[in-house]
């Protein structure tokens, strides 16, 4: 562009002098000087041109640079917002998975009933035992007397029986006799002394609901039952003169053999007593367990009127406690959805040794029935061979000439 420009300027300057010789003598140096004063014109136009070319494409490029930065630093801010976001993330899984494997949930004191299963069944199974004939007075003064004297003859053992019932007249006794001294009113517990529900359910008004803890009169109840069922007399025991004859010897030692299979007969019956009284040994074990709202509210539902009163429940109850706050509560349902982890498993371990120790259960029952099983057995086969080996017996002796 600078080069045709100066070609022009000189062609029209060469027309010039050619046309006016005489002008152009006088004139040349003048023309000389115009163009390069035009020169310097058209330069520093150019110059001033680049200059402003050369700013304008450094400030675009210093934009672009500009805006590059800025895209790059949002880029690096985002990818580091997203990896703390992902560290942040992770250490709160860290945090939730530890507070589930060694966290402590609400409902962790309620399993230590189950700690203490062991003692409270040996506590029960010594009870059995204490509620044999002349080892535990009963609460009313006429049945400790009846269960805990020497047997009487059976006449006096049935006019006994008749007068204590007078304390468990029912509806039909009141009907038949009521108003005499047998039955001066319809019992609170009608019954108590001959209905099987005073062992299981506890006596007391007809449709109650069960009471697996029995209060001091539910216990007498029942053990009234057991006098009456198994314990009833057949013969009296003798005083010591009569029992040092040769024939009390030998009534006394077919007493023993009697109460041998008695008393299995009567062991079941005790040991229902005995795991339906009220055992102190549950009490921590029930404080602790009330710890948790779900078992709480389980036990305020369901707990015996009696176990509400001492503060403290029969083996029978713990037992139904530990079965029934998992099974019958709807508030358990809450904790098992606060579960999670190692405490979720842990919980499903203990559900499954409950069950275990309900089988144990099970099993020692059926071992006791068993023994009982056998002993009717053995009675069975007395009473069908000892008529038969007897008359045997006489045949040998009169055929050695013997005299029976």
């Amino acid at each position: 562009m600078n080069r045709t420009l100066k070609r022009r300027l000189i062609a029209g300057a060469i027309g010039l002098g050619v046309a006016t010789p005489a002008l152009a003598c006088c004139d040349m140096g003048a023309t000389v000087i115009a163009i390069q004063a035009m020169n310097m014109a058209v330069n520093a136009s150019l110059s001033a041109m680049h200059s402003d070319l050369a700013m304008l494409l450094t400030n675009i490029g210093s934009a672009i640079n500009s805006s590059g930065d800025k895209v790059a630093a949002t880029i690096e801010a985002n990818g580091n917002a997203d990896r703390s976001l992902a560290v942040r993330q992770q250490l709160d899984n860290r945090l939730q998975n530890a507070a589930d494997s060694f966290s402590v949930p609400d409902s962790v004191c309620a399993d230590s009933a189950s700690g203490g299963m062991y003692q409270v069944a040996a506590a029960a199974a010594g009870g059995g035992g204490s509620l044999r004939g002349g080892v535990t007075q009963a609460n009313d003064s006429a049945i400790s007397q009846a269960i805990n004297t020497p047997a009487v003859d059976p006449t006096a053992d049935s006019r006994r029986a008749s007068a204590i019932h007078a304390k468990f007249c029912d509806s039909v006794d009141y009907s038949a006799y009521g108003g005499t001294k047998l039955c001066p009113a319809v019992s609170q517990m009608p019954g108590g002394d001959k209905r099987m529900d005073s062992l299981v359910d506890g006596a007391g008004a007809n449709g109650k609901d069960p009471d697996l803890t029995f209060s001091p009169e539910q216990v007498d109840a029942a053990r009234m039952y057991l006098q009456n069922s198994v314990d009833r007399s057949i013969g009296r025991d003798l005083g010591k003169g009569e029992a040092m004859t040769p024939k009390g010897i030998e009534y006394t030692g077919l007493r023993t053999q009697y109460e041998a299979i008695l008393d299995a007969s009567g062991f079941p019956q005790r040991q229902a007593i005995a795991d339906h009284s009220a055992n102190p040994a549950t009490k921590d074990l029930l404080n602790d367990a009330l710890q948790a709202p779900s078992a709480a509210a389980y036990y305020k539902a369901t707990a015996s009127k009696y176990a509400k009163q001492v503060g403290y429940v029969s083996y029978a109850e713990l037992e139904r406690f530990e079965v029934g706050r998992r099974y019958a509560n709807t508030d358990y349902q809450a904790d098992l959805q606060a579960m999670s982890g190692d405490n979720l498993v842990r919980e499903q371990i203990r559900v499954a040794n409950l069950n275990n120790w309900l089988l144990l259960e099970v099993k020692n029952a059926e071992q006791q029935q068993a023994i009982i099983n056998g002993q009717i057995l053995a009675s069975l086969a007395r009473s069908e061979y000892a008529p038969i080996l007897q008359a045997k017996l006489s045949e040998v002796d009169q055929s050695l000439g013997r005299a029976h």
